[in-house]
């Protein structure tokens, strides 16, 4: 039996105040399940190139949080048409932009969050 999971609207509201709490700011873009939805994170590091953050399932413990796309995204336009596409595919999905002034760091403290 796997262990009870945190709501997806708490942890988003924990990222928000984790990453405003780091020096960062932190917008929901699109709101999903509140109760089961997962959570994908547009990380900027002080307004510079967006990296997306996703929790992982693992097998051998709690899941992670890890960059999941490691393409750099031209322009605006390419990164909304990706998240557009992501939304189709999963109406639940949470989407949250963050800019903040050390995604090693925030990655590092979400790994704790779990």
């Amino acid at each position: 039996m796997s262990e009870p999971r945190v709501a997806a609207k708490v942890q988003v509201d924990a990222i928000r105040r984790l990453c405003e709490r780091e020096g960062g700011f932190a917008m929901v873009l699109s709101r999903g399940d509140p109760v089961a939805g997962d959570i994908l994170i547009i990380s900027r590091e002080r307004g510079g190139s967006p990296a997306l953050i996703r929790r992982a399932l693992r097998w051998d413990g709690p899941p992670s949080w890890r960059e999941t796309e490691t393409q750099l995204f031209e322009n605006e336009q390419k990164l909304t048409v990706f998240l557009d596409q992501k939304r189709a595919v999963d109406p639940d999905l949470w989407l949250i932009d963050l800019d903040i002034p050390d995604s090693e760091r925030f990655i590092a403290l979400l790994h704790d969050f779990v």
